[in-house]
């Protein structure tokens, strides 16, 4: 785990297991990792891009009241045990049904982040007078996109059904990501060894589904004790809120190596927005996976249609745009006779992708690597040096398709 240190920029600084000073900043030079020759001219812009970001980022485009949880759903989940499951489906569907959608951002798919970081790019190398200069690329390897599949555990039902979907998973070339509330149902930790060992990564998924944990700071403060106890005891390195219900401020406190409860996009959770994000950033010192494939819920019980279309055109989209496609699914749903194929038909569209697969702990680590690496130029070739640069490729930014 990283040392947070306040800086006095107001900049998260943390120092790594080595003791090298890490910088966990959003802004827009970060993000396009340019050569480090040009970060002097680029200061001004550089410094001004990051409140910009993280209006996006952390979803301050809306009131403060609706960054937390409405006190509507907090009822909801007081109540939500003694209403049978198919009666709250019900229940949730009719509420997104009635609800007053904001306009912004766009779902399935928002573009107000990848165009801000497009025109600072365009803005910035007429500055330093270059027209395709190079950049550390967003994957390993030089990959096109990144795939990293995850799962929320809801019930023993679902719990039941995970090895059937990790098999059909690994048909595929993929290993995935498992996140279990930690004090709701009984869990047999050996059947998660087992997943384990075969590639599979275990995360945890705060407590309980009843809305406690962002009930208020003291709510958060006693729950987050325990979670993170509990996942100190398995080795749970990854966190994401039950029911995706967050406080930006509150999870950045929290200490996991990753946290993937915000999406890019998604007006029909309980709490909606988004961070118009298809790339990981910086929550604090962690990282922040924002998943950026509708969940099936959404799809199965909300918006009651096939999820296959939109999964799979939402997908083509992101990796034309280079970014990560993060799923959020549920074997409680999707792992039965009905809803399987609709996954597996996703699966075999991402195994043809030219991605980085990857367990989103091995995200997180690569995202915090490449925020450490330095790029230079030397003799008209492109140097890159840190933690990880062996995996690392340089290549021009004329190669990203939205960088044009």
């Amino acid at each position: 785990m990283a040392l947070s240190i306040a800086s006095s920029s107001g900049v998260e600084v943390t120092n790594d297991l080595r003791g090298e000073t890490v910088e966990c900043r959003n802004d827009a030079f970060s993000f396009w990792k340019l050569p480090e020759n040009y970060r002097a001219q680029l200061e001004q812009t550089i410094e001004e891009s990051e409140p910009l970001i993280r209006r996006f980022l952390f979803e301050e485009y809306m009131s403060p009241y609706k960054r937390t949880p409405s006190s509507t759903v907090m009822t909801y989940y007081r109540i939500k045990r003694f209403i049978p499951l198919t009666v709250r489906h019900w229940i949730n569907y009719a509420a997104v049904r009635t609800r007053l959608r904001d306009v912004f951002p766009n779902w399935p798919c928002e573009t107000a982040l990848v165009d801000l970081w497009h025109h600072w790019l365009r803005a910035s190398l007429n500055v330093i007078g270059q027209q395709d200069p190079w950049h550390i690329a967003f994957w390993p390897g030089g990959k096109r996109c990144c795939v990293s599949l995850t799962h929320d555990v809801e019930s023993p039902a679902g719990f039941a059904r995970m090895e059937r979907m990790a098999d059909l998973e690994e048909r595929y070339g993929f290993k995935s990501s498992w996140n279990l509330p930690l004090a709701q149902y009984p869990i047999d930790w050996k059947v998660l060894e087992r997943l384990r060992e075969r590639g599979f990564e275990i995360g945890a998924h705060g407590l309980a589904h009843d809305g406690r944990m962002f009930r208020s700071r003291h709510d958060f403060e006693v729950c987050k004790m325990l979670v993170e106890r509990l996942a100190g005891e398995h080795d749970l390195r990854g966190f994401r809120g039950p029911s995706t219900l967050r406080n930006a401020e509150w999870i950045g406190t929290m200490s996991f190596d990753y946290d993937s409860t915000f999406s890019d996009t998604d007006p029909y959770e309980p709490q909606p927005g988004g961070t118009c994000s298809l790339f990981p950033f910086f929550l604090s010192e962690m990282v922040e996976l924002p998943y950026t494939l509708p969940q099936d819920h959404t799809m199965i019980h909300l918006v009651r249609r096939n999820p296959v279309s939109l999964w799979v055109t939402k997908a083509h989209w992101i990796q034309s745009l280079g970014g990560m496609i993060l799923t959020l699914t549920h074997p409680d749903y999707t792992c039965d006779d009905q809803n399987l194929p609709a996954y597996e038909e996703l699966l075999k569209v991402l195994s043809d992708f030219d991605a980085w697969r990857a367990l989103p702990l091995e995200v997180a680590e690569w995202w915090r690597e490449r925020a450490q690496m330095k790029l230079t130029i030397k003799d008209g070739k492109p140097s890159i040096e840190g933690l990880g640069a062996r995996r690392a490729v340089a290549r021009r930014v004329s190669e990203e398709s939205f960088a044009g």
